[in-house]
Formats: structure tokens, sequence, C-alpha cells
């Protein structure tokens, strides 16, 4: 399967949910908020992703395309670099001044 493969099998399922919905490409145009023809681009595997994303949640399956996306988190890498540039211990440069005449309210 090839990239346009993806974008045609991915039309046909945007246009599946439409019908299983009982929508006209008329109508998840007007819930979407989005152009006819941008719900036929969709169909058709020709469209963009934000295009995609409003299609999909006036549909209610924000979700499935989320799903193709998943967060994984900061690598362990990424952590072992985070902590490597992380403070050890305070550098003593900052000095505090005690008035020894205040009364402690503990």
């Amino acid at each position: 399967m090839n990239a346009d493969d993806a974008a045609v099998l991915i039309g046909r399922r945007v246009k599946q949910y439409r019908l299983n919905q009982d929508l006209s490409q008329e109508n998840l145009a007007m819930l979407a908020g989005v152009s006819l023809k941008a719900v036929k681009n969709s169909e058709g595997g020709k469209s963009t992703m934000s295009t995609y994303a409003a299609i999909m949640m006036a549909l209610g399956r924000i979700d499935h395309l989320l799903a193709a996306f998943p967060d994984d988190g900061v690598s362990p890498v990424q952590l072992l670099k985070s902590k490597a540039n992380s403070k050890k211990r305070a550098s003593g440069k900052r000095q505090i001044t005690v008035d020894k005449e205040q009364e402690l309210d503990w």
C-alpha cells in the first residue's frame, strides 16, 4: 500500500462514517464548518489534516483520528539528557540575612 492508497481508504471510511449517521454531504459540511467541496474531497482521499479533523469532530469520531497519532511521551534518551542538565546542588552564592532580634512566630 502506498500513500495514495491509504488516502483513498481513509476517504472511504469517512464516507462510511457519514452514511452510518445518515448525513448528507451538505449536512456534514455545515456541521463541520467546511465547504461541500471539502467534504467531497475528503471522501475522495484528497484533503488537508485540518479538514479531516473538522469532519471527524462533526462525526463524533475525532478519537479515531487521534488514535493514529498516540502520545509516546518522553523517550528514555530525552529523559536522561534532561536529567544531565538539571541542577544537582545549590551554588551557595545567595546570602540570606537573619534578623536575630526578630521573634519567631511558631
